[in-house]
């Protein structure tokens, strides 16, 4: 469908790099239409299809979350792409160095950005440099260095570009096209705007969060709160918060807490909560 104009379907990421929304397919409609064709039920009220949308996500029912697409422009660091292919669900297409002389982009990360190695994370990042802003001013200059030999292989030396291309660093920037249904987005952005998820990759995530929860915003909103924020605990550390706690809840402590149904908070999972507490043994059942 159209985008809508007044939306902000753009979004500038790192230095260089953007994301462009550039096609939607559905809305907040279309996971309770699509759920809806198994029994035949006609298009309800936006409170229902609210909270058969957040029902569908609580309890993982994911496929009529397939139905809504959204197709994305981006361009960001190659190592930012190589972590964003092996999303393997999602269709790319992404610029060739075989056909055009890329466009002379890099990412160069801020001092502040510059850290040690961390000790406990064998992927991450620890402390900040205190050579920072040395290796900022290397890295550009080595990026530099290597546009001129690169510009120099085609422009002057008629170098084939598919062979130029040789040295170029993951800095570079590339431009691609994604596209995806909302649930593998939901995957996505499950993983890459996790706190613990690389920076640079955390950003864009960021970025088609903004953008893509203004076309779904209820979806987004069941997506916040039953994946992206929601808490799972093992067996084990179900048990081990059971043992620390130092008294059961009461049916009357629990009545008194709840606040009034809501599309939000239905009496239903109301319900499924006070399971869940029994589950564990934290709630004394009368």
């Amino acid at each position: 469908m159209p985008l809508n104009p007044t939306f902000e379907n753009e979004k500038r990421v790192l230095d260089n790099g953007y994301v462009r929304l550039l096609d939607v397919m559905g809305d907040d409609s279309s996971p309770d239409s699509d759920a809806r064709i198994s029994t035949g039920v006609a298009a309800r009220s936006e409170a229902q299809q609210t909270t058969l949308v957040r029902f569908l996500l609580r309890h993982k029912h994911t496929t009529p979350f397939e139905g809504s697409v959204m197709k994305f422009e981006v361009r960001a660091p190659i190592m930012v792409i190589r972590e964003w292919f092996r999303h393997r669900m999602f269709s790319y297409n992404e610029e060739s160095g075989r056909y055009k002389q890329l466009d002379p982009l890099y990412y160069t990360p801020d001092a502040e950005r510059v850290s040690y190695q961390a000790k406990s994370n064998h992927q991450g990042s620890g402390e900040q440099h205190p050579d920072a802003a040395e290796f900022v001013m290397q890295w550009h200059e080595e990026q530099r260095e290597f546009e001129e030999e690169y510009n120099a292989l085609i422009q002057t030396h008629n170098v084939a570009r598919e062979l130029a291309r040789l040295n170029m660093p993951v800095s570079h920037y590339s431009t691609f096209v994604v596209t995806g249904n909302l649930l593998n987005w939901f995957r996505f952005l499950q993983l890459r705007m996790e706190a613990t998820a690389q920076y640079e990759i955390r950003v864009y995530a960021n970025a088609i969060f903004e953008l893509a929860k203004q076309y779904f915003p209820t979806s987004f909103e069941a997506f916040q709160d039953y994946w992206l924020k929601a808490v799972t605990l093992s067996g084990t550390e179900a048990k081990l918060l059971s043992n620390m706690l130092p008294r059961t809840i009461s049916e009357e402590m629990f009545a008194n807490v709840l606040s009034a149904p809501s599309p939000d908070f239905t009496k239903r999972e109301a319900e499924e909560f006070r399971q869940k507490l029994i589950r564990m043994g934290l709630l004394a059942v009368q």
